[in-house]
């Protein structure tokens, strides 16, 4: 019993570092205060875990822009983190895929489509500003013409933040991502096991990762998603209590 309890504390661990150092990777331009940053992490991941369909992440936006004092990071940053998941995704689903079914599933099919959209759209935006921009300038002079410069540097704006969140750090975003999926692949073997006393092989593991985006009342999903969320309650608390005591410690201290 207590060999189990380690190991699933251990695996648990080692899920949220691998996640929180993803958004952290992304964040990391903006200097946010480490303490602040695990507090942010934490309160948002429980919030995730009760809200259904991951309408939680709403509420990680506020929490996100607070702490950057820019909206556009706070939009972004969300967006590059579920990216770089899905692609971590894509390295595990399609050899799941292959060596189970000698094809690719829907959901996968799915994951794939999304990543490229969102790859080919970053990809093009800069040289078709590039472009578009310089061909309004020489040829165009009417109002709408203005309408689409502006609408330009709105869009050349969003990619410049895009571009200053991942440069340089694309592939060890990508690399904790996918160090999280693979965490948490053993860990749901050990919870399965130990603690719904049930199998769990690779295509069960297909199987929790396409629940989580669809919805579909799968056991072990939900009782895996109700403990971590009683252990984030608890995380919660412990670590609100230790940053509340250690500011007015510091305001004692500064007296």
């Amino acid at each position: 019993m207590l060999k189990t309890a380690i190991i699933l504390i251990i695996g648990f661990c080692l899920v949220h570092l691998c996640k929180m150092l993803r958004l952290y990777l992304v964040l990391m331009e903006h200097q946010i205060p480490f303490v602040k940053f695990v507090l942010m992490y934490v309160r948002t991941t429980f919030v995730n875990l009760i809200v259904p369909f991951k309408l939680g992440e709403a509420y990680r936006f506020m929490s996100i822009t607070r702490l950057t004092h820019v909206w556009q990071v706070g939009i972004l940053s969300i967006v590059l983190d579920r990216f770089f998941d899905m692609v971590a995704l894509l390295l595990i689903l399609l050899p799941i895929d292959l060596a189970m079914t000698g094809t690719i599933t829907g959901f996968t099919l799915i994951v794939l489509f999304v990543v490229m959209v969102l790859a080919l759209g970053y990809l093009c935006v800069l040289p078709s500003y590039t472009y578009l921009n310089h061909y309004i300038i020489a040829n165009k002079t009417s109002k709408r013409a203005l309408m689409a410069l502006r609408g330009l540097d709105v869009i050349h704006n969003w990619y410049q933040f895009t571009k200053k969140l991942i440069t340089g750090r694309s592939v060890l975003i990508i690399l904790a991502s996918l160090g999280g999926w693979i965490c948490e692949a053993f860990l749901l073997k050990e919870f399965a096991s130990s603690v719904m006393h049930s199998s769990f092989r690779i295509v069960d593991f297909g199987n929790y990762i396409k629940s989580i985006f669809m919805a579909n009342g799968n056991p072990l999903l939900s009782g895996y998603t109700k403990v971590t969320a009683v252990v984030f309650l608890g995380i919660i608390f412990v670590t609100h209590v230790i940053y509340i005591i250690y500011r007015l410690c510091k305001r004692r201290t500064d007296k």
